[in-house]
């Protein structure tokens, strides 16, 4: 994984938490916790962290990881401005895997990214499915609120992890 997740994650749980709860995580992770933005650094260290951070502030892992995804998608607004040009959550989302995966692509070649597939779409909803070798779909769903929150809107974001590859519906509420 990149290692501006793993930067922002710190600093969110930081933020959430504070920092001796960030010492209570890397302590009962067992790693260094030194991490820069440019490494790269195994899914198995970040899914270590958010287990400890869950024995120590008592929060589900999916929770903890939804959260953060919410985080997250405001960092990126901050460093890939190119975000503007999309004028909705819907909009954003149709346009993941054809022109951000790509841009990201374009900055960290050996980025492992999600795919969706979108398997229905209206005005009022999307159904994808999320195909990963990572269980992060709480993080595509946290990153999906996190868009709506950018955009003022209200959505709802199920996760059927059932069904395989899982899959994810968002619906626009209005209102």
């Amino acid at each position: 994984m990149k290692g501006v997740v793993f930067t922002e994650f710190m600093e969110f749980v930081e933020n959430k938490y504070g920092f001796d709860a960030v010492d209570a995580m890397i302590e009962a992770s067992g790693l260094s916790g030194v991490y820069t933005q440019a490494g790269n650094y195994p899914f198995e260290e970040m899914l270590a962290l958010v287990v400890a951070l869950s024995k120590e502030v008592n929060v589900e892992v999916m929770d903890l990881v939804e959260a953060y995804g919410v985080h997250l998608f405001s960092i990126l607004v901050t460093l890939y401005p190119h975000i503007d040009k999309f004028t909705s959550t819907f909009d954003i989302i149709a346009h993941v895997d054809n022109i951000i995966h790509p841009e990201v692509q374009k900055l960290y070649p050996d980025a492992d990214l999600p795919s969706f597939r979108t398997l229905e779409q209206s005005e009022n909803k999307i159904v994808l499915q999320y195909i990963s070798k990572k269980p992060l779909h709480a993080l595509a769903k946290g990153l999906m609120l996190g868009a709506a929150a950018y955009y003022k809107e209200n959505i709802t974001v199920t996760i059927d992890t059932n069904k395989n590859p899982t899959e994810i519906e968002i619906i626009k509420n209005n209102g």
